[in-house]
């Protein structure tokens, strides 16, 4: 099998349309992250209001956390690079070959993971322990099938299955925890089946992976370029996973249960920020790879990250605010002081995904044993902070930490990857960074509602007007309506 990377997979002279193929990718992963992300956040009220116990649900929480941490080392990380040699496979042949050999590996990793789960379970109690090996299937089938959609082409059905999945999530917390009370082991079943069912379903009739996996095919060399390229990302993501969610377990160490089930709530609010971070490394991550040997790149990269930087500022601005001015009726009064959090929280969320963004350099290149180096030192990094700052301050430790820890990688990133190219944003950029400071600042001030929406409409107003003329140009081409 070809590894990814060694051919041109960009034509020399870039393609015309490209900015509008980026923007309907974007627009058809939007329509599925933003409807999936909306669907749950509406649970967070119906939790809370059911859920008085901030412990119970921060032990939720941090099971959920668990699982998303976990499912990268179960599955040798395969959902990057099924979709990585999936999006490369010139034909039928190769496609089957690479999921004929992905199949094999997870089944592999699959029966060896279940082993130690289940005798670490057996010698170890841990509450609602089967609950929570069902839910780590659901994340790992679902993440795995999912990115097998991406890089055969179907986005749309991509993004079916996740509005299925968390219209599933509505629909049975609901039923179990609202109508049945099944409390918090009705959170559990409802995240736990909701992930299952809608790819059982999408296999029962398409048959997509069914129809790739060829018993007797010879998969092995296959199976070798895949581990070779995903074995790196593992300890990175590993790592990721704790500087992202790391948190819960230690606000729970020095504050304990009860706050840190305030804290998950303003923590599950904010993953509306991290969402917009996937949106956007969903629709990147395929223009980056088919854009990489273009004859333009830099500029083309260049302008990309400056637009990035541009949406990801005005996303926490206006979300932030909104979510501040809406609380109150929003959130149970149990959970009420999490408000305090979410601006910080917004922010170490954009200073993650900027360091995301400058991922797709190692990605592109397929020199993923790079990210191993960044991602330990981050994590020593994170774990420093978090000795210093958290027994002094507290939850706010915490969350100094982790913004530190991302900035850190950020930086480590922006400086690394130019090995693989060149990033010139512009000064500009600087004018959205200092504006979402502003309008968190203002948040802090205790001023009056007229005084936060004014603040807050003029920061927006002012990034706005200082956005480049060379990329409203671009979004100016571009049709409402672009796929």
């Amino acid at each position: 099998m070809e590894r990814p990377g060694a051919k041109n997979s960009a034509a020399a002279t870039p393609p015309p349309g490209r900015w509008r193929k980026l923007v309907g990718d974007m627009g058809v992963y939007a329509i599925g992250n933003l409807g999936a992300k909306v669907l749950t956040f509406l649970m967070v009220p119906l939790y809370t209001y059911y859920i008085p116990d901030t412990a119970a649900f921060g032990y939720f929480d941090i099971c959920l956390t668990a699982a998303f941490l976990l499912s990268p080392l179960v599955t040798l990380d395969l959902r990057d690079g099924v979709f990585r040699f999936l999006l490369d496979a010139p034909d039928e042949a190769s496609r089957r070959r690479v999921a004929t050999a992905a199949a094999h590996l997870l089944a592999r990793s699959l029966a060896v993971a279940l082993a130690v789960l289940l005798g670490v379970a057996c010698v170890v109690r841990v509450q609602h322990q089967w609950l929570a090996l069902l839910l780590l299937l659901g994340v790992v089938a679902n993440d795995l099938y999912g990115q097998l959609l991406r890089g055969l082409g179907r986005n749309r059905l991509f993004v079916a299955m996740g509005l299925a999945t968390a219209v599933l999530v509505v629909l049975l917390s609901v039923v179990l925890v609202g109508w049945m009370r099944m409390g918090i082991e009705g959170i559990f079943w409802a995240n736990a089946a909701a992930r299952l069912l809608p790819m059982v379903a999408i296999e029962v009739w398409p048959r997509l992976a069914a129809r790739l996996f060829v018993r007797d095919l010879a998969w092995r060399s296959a199976a070798r370029e895949l581990l070779r390229y995903t074995v790196p990302l593992i300890p990175a993501m590993l790592i990721w996973w704790m500087l992202s969610f790391g948190d819960r377990w230690v606000v729970r160490w020095v504050a304990g249960p009860d706050a840190n089930g305030v804290y998950a709530v303003a923590a599950r609010l904010t993953g509306v920020v991290y969402t917009f971070t996937v949106i956007i490394q969903q629709a990147w991550q395929e223009t980056a790879i088919l854009q990489y040997r273009s004859d333009d790149r830099d500029s083309f990269f260049s302008q990309i990250f400056a637009a990035f930087i541009y949406l990801e500022c005005l996303v926490v601005m206006v979300y932030v605010v909104l979510l501040r001015l809406n609380y109150g009726w929003l959130i149970d009064s149990h959970y009420a002081a999490s408000v305090a959090y979410l601006f910080p929280l917004a922010v170490g969320a954009a200073i993650y995904s900027t360091a995301n963004f400058l991922e797709m350099g190692y990605q592109c290149a397929c020199d993923t044993r790079r990210l191993l180096l960044a991602s330990i030192a981050t994590g020593v990094v994170y774990v420093a902070l978090n000795v210093a700052l958290a027994p002094l301050w507290g939850v706010w430790g915490v969350i100094a930490s982790s913004i530190g820890a991302f900035l850190f990688l950020a930086v480590w990133r922006l400086v690394d990857t130019r090995r693989y190219f060149t990033l010139r944003p512009g000064w500009r950029v600087a004018v959205p960074v200092a504006m979402m400071l502003v309008v968190g600042a203002a948040g802090y001030l205790s001023l009056p509602l007229w005084a936060d929406i004014v603040v807050s409409v003029a920061a927006v107003a002012l990034t706005l007007c200082s956005l480049p003329r060379s990329l409203y140009n671009k979004f100016k081409r571009i049709p409402l309506v672009s796929h």
